[in-house]
């Protein structure tokens, strides 16, 4: 990059006639139309909801939950890198729908949003690779502000990308909404079936058999939902969403096929037969997805893992699957409580699933297996401080410009108590604060989990495991 080019992308300048950065540059029109999906309040500013208990969020003048945008994506040459200007030419020049996205991130001041691109009919979708990542239609923009480093979800999804197939590929850009400078925000796939995302075979709607892909989630107004076996036995709350096929295209055999596969793996889970050949759970799933989802959110302390931000997916003829992996914003000790501060212990007990997988001695110790190999390369502390390390190096003169708008955020008595870790004393102070933070989360983790790994067998000693299995 030209000195004149790299001094610029450094300033602290966020004027828009005048920006330049490193980062690749989203623009955003909403043309003079309020972005919709805040949480609405009732008469006495509690929470609304509709009869099913959904959280109710603003519409569009229109009534939708999206309004129409108009998209600009600006990126410099990887071969003849520069500044990027707004005033260059957009890579992507597109119109798609927006709306807020997220559950406990609606209440932050910095939003995160969804953005679907479509043609002008506002129905029709239409895919556009951006920054390399290959073909979509729907995108996220996940804007940390929570998480004061500013890279949690980044690094997972870089890191993780390597053990578990399908992890969403992200790109740190910076963000203006009409012309207005929003910060540092981390542009994400969605977890969609497509040749350059969930790459399973394509539904037929003639066919009760079908490829899926479910989420266990907060329950919403879009979703298409079914009650599975850990609803019906009340070890879960949260339901099952169908995410492919789409609601459109979703045929009632199909959904009643999905439900009862799932179901059946659910049920052979806890039956006293769970762990015989003729009836074992290794009929139904991938164990090698599970083992390695269970080792990435307890090395991550994630506390949503397993009940929430959840995926499955599982190909025609093939078994299932957990993942792709989805939202870290809350990992490594950034849970709004301290519930998960304490770096001591196995939190995938809590876990319906995984408190079941855990009392077979063969799903244990192919864990324990897995673990002392992935510390080796992926998961080694060298692997993972120095991808922090040069993340936030990279990211510097960007973050910079971030906390001239987001900086107040450091201080507890300028947020809502639904905005700041609790209790105060867990705020970092500034990002020199927050980066040894977070980094001293995954050293303390992955050395307990070294000393403890092992004792995982204590969940699967006969002496815990009962002939009916409660």
């Amino acid at each position: 990059m030209p000195e004149a080019d790299r001094e610029a992308a450094s300033s602290l300048n966020i004027d828009p006639n005048t920006f330049a950065s490193h980062l690749p540059v989203i623009s955003i029109d909403t043309r003079g139309q309020e972005i919709p999906g805040r949480y609405l309040t009732d008469e006495n500013d509690g929470m609304s909801h509709d009869e099913n208990g959904v959280l109710l969020t603003s519409l569009a003048a229109d009534g939708r939950e999206t309004i129409p945008v108009s998209f600009e994506l600006f990126a410099s040459d990887e071969d003849d890198p520069a500044a990027v200007r707004l005033s260059d030419d957009p890579q992507v020049d597109a119109q798609a729908e927006m709306r807020i996205r997220g559950h406990s991130s609606r209440y932050f001041s910095k939003p995160s949003y969804q953005l679907k691109f479509t043609q002008e009919d506002r129905v029709t979708s239409e895919d556009h690779d951006l920054l390399g990542m290959g073909d979509g239609s729907s995108w996220a923009l996940h804007g940390p502000f929570l998480d004061k480093t500013l890279l949690r979800n980044y690094v997972a999804m870089s890191v993780f990308g390597e053990i578990m197939p399908y992890t969403p590929e992200v790109r740190l850009i910076e963000l203006f909404v009409n012309d207005t400078y929003q910060g540092v925000y981390v542009l994400m796939e969605t977890v969609r079936r497509g040749d350059d995302r969930v790459d399973i075979k394509k539904s037929d709607p003639n066919s009760i058999t079908t490829s899926f892909i479910v989420k266990r989630d907060w329950l919403s107004r879009d979703s298409g939902t079914f009650r599975d076996f850990l609803n019906e036995i009340r070890e879960t709350s949260q339901p099952l969403d169908i995410v492919y096929p789409s609601e459109d295209n979703l045929t009632e055999a199909q959904r009643n096929w999905i439900e009862r596969e799932f179901f059946q793996f659910e049920k052979s889970l806890y039956s006293y037969d769970y762990d015989t050949s003729d009836y074992g759970y290794w009929n139904y799933i991938d164990i090698d997805s599970f083992v390695d989802y269970f080792l990435i959110n307890e090395l991550t302390l994630n506390a949503d893992s397993g009940e929430l931000s959840t995926y499955f997916y599982r190909d025609l003829g093939g078994k299932l699957a957990v993942g792709p992996l989805w939202d870290y914003n809350n990992a490594f000790n950034n849970y709004m409580a301290d519930d998960y501060s304490n770096y001591n212990g196995f939190i995938m007990m809590r876990s319906p699933l995984f408190f079941m997988l855990l009392k077979d001695e063969r799903f244990v110790e192919r864990t324990i297996d897995r673990y002392k190999e992935l510390r080796k390369g992926a998961l080694s502390d060298e692997t993972l401080i120095s991808t922090i390390d040069s993340a936030a190096a990279y990211l510097e003169p960007a973050r910079n410009r971030n906390y001239l708008v987001w900086g107040y955020s450091f201080d507890p008595e300028l947020v809502t108590a639904n905005e700041k870790l609790s209790p105060d004393e867990r705020n970092p102070k500034n990002y020199d604060e927050a980066l040894a933070q977070l980094k001293e989360t995954l050293l303390e983790r992955t050395a307990w989990l070294d000393v403890n790994i092992e004792h995982l067998r204590q969940y699967c000693h006969e002496s815990a495991v009962k002939r009916y299995n409660h």
